[in-house]
């Protein structure tokens, strides 16, 4: 593997001069960094991903003025400083590409068959819905989910209570979501009905999620490997998208047997399509339907 360049970034009204590019990663610490990722998110970076690394590391790396790749590592994996560095990394190296609405078919899915139809199909008490999202990032999915439980329920005219779960690695990330305030490209495939009712947008043009929406999603910090000793009780619904492709098979299946034993009889496991090949549980049945992998709980 030939060592890559690090991208220089240049900023407005200094000359070349002025910018010192970061010097080229060698294999050997691209190795290195991929197995720091890799013990401490259970991810892994293949070979090909070592452009991804070197922009992202080079991002936070001008942010603190390191220019050598070994000393960043160094500075990262060293005593209480190097824990709090950590926390601001991860989010460049983990956080993905997301918006609302952006898995349709999995809206639809949990809209025809995780919810009421009719009035007749509802329970004369409030119904539970108890949701997860598993790699969150900034918010944009647990908030398109609840937005359409919550406009399927209000058409029903029924009661109902909304536990959503929304978990990620990133601090960072999380705290975005938290606060619930988007761009208007992010929003961008929202329709005006929702727009208007759960959004509403700031005097510097960006979007702010209703406060009723965002009290009923819980944002919190989890590694996803260490799921097992978190207190996370049974729920209706689980999705996981997108997030399994980072790690190897057998990894994928720990996280799909563990995320499996957290859902209630009935309950459905979504996965991104393509993630998790021929896996098999004893309570859990593929779901049929179009353009998603999921799964129920027998």
């Amino acid at each position: 593997m030939l060592p890559v360049k690090a991208t220089v970034e240049r900023l407005p009204g200094l000359d070349e001069g002025f910018i010192k590019p970061l010097p080229a990663m060698e294999p050997e610490q691209f190795e290195q960094w991929a197995a720091l990722l890799k013990q401490r998110t259970g991810m892994r970076l293949p070979d090909n991903r070592m452009s991804f690394l070197v922009t992202n590391l080079g991002m936070r790396m001008r942010e603190l003025g390191i220019v050598d790749f070994q000393a960043y590592y160094d500075y990262v994996t060293s005593g209480r400083e190097g824990v709090v560095e950590w926390g601001h990394l991860v989010h460049h190296l983990t956080v993905h590409e997301t918006r609302f609405l952006r898995h349709e078919s999995v809206l639809a899915l949990i809209l025809q068959h995780c919810l009421p139809a009719n009035p007749a199909d509802c329970p004369t008490e409030p119904l539970g819905i108890d949701v997860w999202s598993v790699g969150c990032s900034t918010g944009e999915e647990p908030y398109s989910v609840a937005m359409a439980i919550d406009d399927r329920m209000r058409q029903l005219d029924a009661p109902y209570f909304l536990g959503m779960m929304a978990s990620d690695i990133s601090r960072a990330a999380l705290a975005t979501g938290r606060v619930g305030t988007y761009s208007h490209e992010k929003v961008r495939d929202i329709g005006p009905r929702w727009l208007k009712h759960y959004f509403t947008e700031t005097d510097t043009g960006r979007f702010q999620v209703s406060e009723t929406l965002r009290k009923r999603v819980c944002f919190n910090h989890l590694n996803i490997l260490q799921v097992g000793d978190a207190p996370i009780g049974k729920m209706d619904i689980i999705l996981c998208l997108n997030l399994l492709i980072y790690f190897d098979r057998e990894q994928r299946i720990q996280i799909a047997n563990t995320l499996a034993g957290h859902l209630q009889p009935g309950g459905m496991l979504i996965l991104g399509v393509g993630e998790l090949l021929n896996w098999e549980h004893p309570h859990m049945k593929r779901f049929p339907y179009a353009n998603t992998l999921a799964f129920q709980h027998q």
